[in-house]
């Protein structure tokens, strides 16, 4: 299977193309077929906007999405809406009246000699048929919403194929490649049109959607949620933690900060310790995303490492939080992600997730078809190996039985039995001190400290555990606290957040992609997950003073009881 070309020059990769014949195969053998409940929109007239050859945001994004879509068989799977302009007067619910007119007349900006102009800074073009895709954009999202939201037996969940972006837009300026907020608008669209209350949005754009951040941040009535990557150097240079929203909208932004780098299981300890919980305290009614795919492995501007499988997996617990809380009212719309091969994989992943949901299927993941390379995903994800098969023992501490689907595998590594992932990773397993690969310690900083600051805010919500660096006295009171309120409380519970969108795992997540790998990780890269309370050894009772003074000196032959005794301070 040879890689295909697509238009801008771009080819489509070997495991692009395995990862779209697996879909479909998989469509078929559930007979998931046209008119699915799940929305697609798009518009091949966005593909008109263009720029310089070389810039990041360039028509071949877009068109890679829309072949990968095809030859998996996802676009005639869903539910193919008609895309539409935005009018004036939906645009003038989030933007000024002078913005609109600069984006509508930003084609006479065209530089001599050239086809765009750059009216809205350097990093930002326009060309003749920029306000036509502007306008589009924003108007596919909203054509997704009024389907969606319409009483009747339609489709309630989709998927908005757009450009140009649009969470850097603020109110009165385009900038980072976005000219309108396309999901700004869409929320209120949802809230003016359709008389929502309450609406969720969650970024996971590897850029912090400073746009979205100022136009809700003084309003109770939108939960604006961004995880990123914050450097002093990074674009646009915001989203810092402490950045809660202001007046009666304080404590309803909440940003996520996550340092260079940061992966599937970093994605995954803000899920469970800050999403969840916050989905659960504000009971949304709809919860839009916009769906960068800036964030994975080998985009050329994130520089991060998410897998595509670790955007399904995301997609999956927001859907089930969505279907619990607003009659699964889920709205993706394509955002970053500078690597056309890789966000189209991305959103193959997302797509297939929700018709897999909608369905209650079990999704294609399981064969793992895809070979392995160096650089596919991480070293946790199906690239590189088979499943570990889960000890029994500890299967039955976590009620489940031996029946459980593979793509739900048991978060408590088999240190006995389980096989190196690979050939490649095997000298990495020790026979002792293993431990299964956590966060990385910055992400657990900044989860914390999100959770703190919320403490005494409306969206107050659990404390998220402590990062490394505190005391094992202190992580392990904490464990007991935690334990202790989640009995009182019944947060772990079918009702709470966590159980509705994973099942309540008591470990840290791992991805229904990935496969659960023991590894050694220095401290110095990734914190290592708490050990349980039953693989700790038991506490040694020191004697007492008197005790030892009135005790025979030992013989030179030392009993079995002493060695291991002291065997077991050592370890201590």
């Amino acid at each position: 299977m040879s890689p295909e070309p697509s238009e801008g020059g771009q080819s489509t990769s070997q495991r692009a193309l395995a990862r779209a014949a697996t879909t479909k195969a998989w469509l078929e053998a559930h007979d998931v077929g046209p008119g699915s409940p799940v929305a697609l929109v798009t518009d091949e007239r966005l593909l008109l906007h263009a720029g310089p050859s070389n810039h990041p945001e360039r028509p071949a994004r877009l068109a890679e999405i829309l072949k990968q879509l095809e030859i998996s068989g996802l676009s005639a799977a869903c539910v193919q809406l008609s895309s539409r302009e935005a009018t004036q007067e939906e645009l003038l619910r989030v933007h000024s009246q002078e913005h609109i007119d600069q984006v509508f007349n930003s084609a006479s900006s065209k530089k001599k000699g050239k086809a765009y102009g750059t009216p809205f800074g350097p990093d930002t073009y326009a060309n003749d048929e920029t306000p036509l895709c502007a306008s589009l954009s924003t108007g596919c999202l909203l054509s997704l919403v009024d389907k969606c939201l319409e009483k009747g037996d339609g489709p309630r969940c989709g998927f908005a194929a757009i450009r140009p972006p649009g969470h850097h837009a603020t109110v009165d300026k385009a900038s980072g490649f976005c000219m309108f907020n396309n999901v700004a608008v869409a929320v209120r669209q949802a809230q003016q049109v359709h008389g929502l209350k309450r609406v969720a949005v969650v970024d996971w754009d590897v850029h912090h959607g400073n746009g979205t951040n100022d136009i809700f941040e003084k309003d109770e009535s939108v939960l604006f949620f961004s995880l990123h990557r914050y450097d002093s150097y990074f674009f646009p240079g915001t989203g810092f933690v402490e950045d809660v929203g202001k007046a009666e909208g304080r404590g309803y932004n909440v940003n996520c900060p996550l340092d260079k780098g940061f992966g599937d299981l970093d994605v995954a300890h803000v899920m469970r310790y800050l999403i969840c919980p916050l989905m659960e305290k504000f009971e949304p009614e709809a919860i839009f995303i916009s769906a960068g795919f800036d964030a994975v492995r080998g985009d050329p501007l994130g520089e991060c490492r998410v897998s595509p499988e670790g955007f399904g997996w995301l997609t999956r617990g927001l859907y089930r939080l969505a279907k619990h809380y607003c009659e699964g009212r889920l709205f993706l719309a394509l955002e970053g992600g500078y690597s056309p091969d890789l966000i189209a994989q991305c959103t193959v992943e997302c797509v297939r997730t929700l018709l897999a949901e909608v369905h209650g299927l079990a999704g294609p993941e399981l064969e793992d078809p895809v070979p392995a390379t160096p650089m596919s995903s991480l070293p946790t994800t199906p690239a590189m190996g088979p499943s570990v098969p889960a000890s029994p023992s500890l299967s039955s501490k976590s009620g489940r039985s031996e029946g459980v689907p593979a793509h739900r595998p048991l978060l408590v590594p088999d240190l006995e039995g389980s096989p190196p992932a690979s050939p490649s990773a095997s000298p990495a397993l020790s026979a002792s001190g293993r431990k299964a690969r956590g966060p990385a310690g910055k992400t657990c900083r900044a989860v914390r400290k999100a959770t703190e600051l919320l403490q005494v805010l409306p969206m107050d919500v659990p404390l998220a555990p402590q990062a490394e660096g505190v005391s094992k006295n202190a992580k392990r009171n904490e464990r007991r606290r935690s334990r202790k309120h989640s009995e009182e409380d019944g947060a772990s519970s079918d009702s709470s957040g966590w159980a509705i969108a994973y099942g309540g795992d008591p470990e840290f997540s791992f991805s229904p992609a990935m496969r659960m790998v023991v590894r050694q990780v220095s401290s110095s890269s990734h914190t290592s997950h708490d050990v349980p309370d039953m693989e700790l050894p038991p506490p040694v009772v020191l004697p007492r003073a008197e005790e030892v003074a009135t005790k025979e000196p030992p013989s030179s032959a030392p009993k079995s009881e002493d060695v291991t005794r002291e065997a077991l301070l050592l370890f201590w």
